[in-house]
């Protein structure tokens, strides 16, 4: 083969494995604080580079919930052979987590995807680099959001309301690296509430595969499901 055709010949395997989808899955544990109580939902998490993220619960009964970046969401309950579908921007899963890392948008946390646009950057004490959004379209509540990197890996994320006050941090911590591909293993969140209340939800991965062939990242709803008009759960 000509000198030419080979070097075409390896762009090309180069540009398919760089487009090839990525599979990641994990058990997640998520426990939220709230009004003094603590409530603990564990689930197992499969989601793939093109957006399809299936989860698997086993509490109070097993269900699934399947969700795509499109908004679109599935909720199966096997032992009822029940389904629940609804498609709303809410259910997107465009800012979870695995899949905003799998799909190169960590350098933003999606931030580009839901309206904003990168104001300015400044290095901090340490080397941490700090990125601040505005919004491109103001009045939404959100006045400004700030993106803390350390080593070009997000650490922490902020949104501030048009007082200029904190209403959500989030921090990501316990970095692990998984064949080249780094993900947190340790995201903690914090709601402000009005009347000085405010929310933390912690979530952990363990057991975290990358590339696997587990069936349930294919999980479809049985075609003979029966369409129920009110979920029995939530979304995560």
């Amino acid at each position: 083969m000509p000198r030419t055709g080979l070097i075409i010949t390896a762009l090309l395997i180069i540009s398919m494995s760089a487009s090839a989808q990525r599979r990641v899955s994990a058990d997640m544990e998520v426990k939220t604080l709230y009004g003094g109580k603590v409530t603990t939902v564990t689930s197992k998490v499969f989601c793939t580079s093109t957006g399809q993220m299936v989860q698997v619960f086993q509490s109070p009964s097993p269900y699934y919930t399947i969700t795509n970046p499109n908004g679109e969401f599935k909720l199966y309950v096997p032992s009822t052979n029940e389904v629940y579908s609804e498609r709303k921007e809410d259910f997107s899963d465009r800012d979870d987590l695995l899949y905003l890392f799998l799909s190169g948008r960590s350098d933003d946390m999606g931030l580009g995807l839901y309206g904003y646009k990168l104001s300015s950057t400044s290095k901090e004490e340490g080397g941490l680099l700090k990125r601040t959004y505005l919004p491109i379209s103001p009045g939404k509540g959100v006045s400004k959001v700030e993106l803390v990197l350390e080593n070009y890996l997000p650490i922490y994320l902020a949104y501030y309301d048009s007082a200029g006050s904190v209403v959500s941090r989030t921090y990501l911590s316990s970095y692990s690296r998984f064949s080249n591909l780094m993900l947190p293993l340790r995201v903690t969140s914090v709601q402000y509430m009005a009347k000085k209340d405010s929310s933390l939800v912690r979530t952990v991965y363990s057991n975290v595969r990358i590339d696997g062939n587990d069936p349930m990242f294919d999980f479809k709803v049985p075609a003979d499901a029966k369409p129920v008009k009110s979920s029995k759960a939530g979304k995560k």
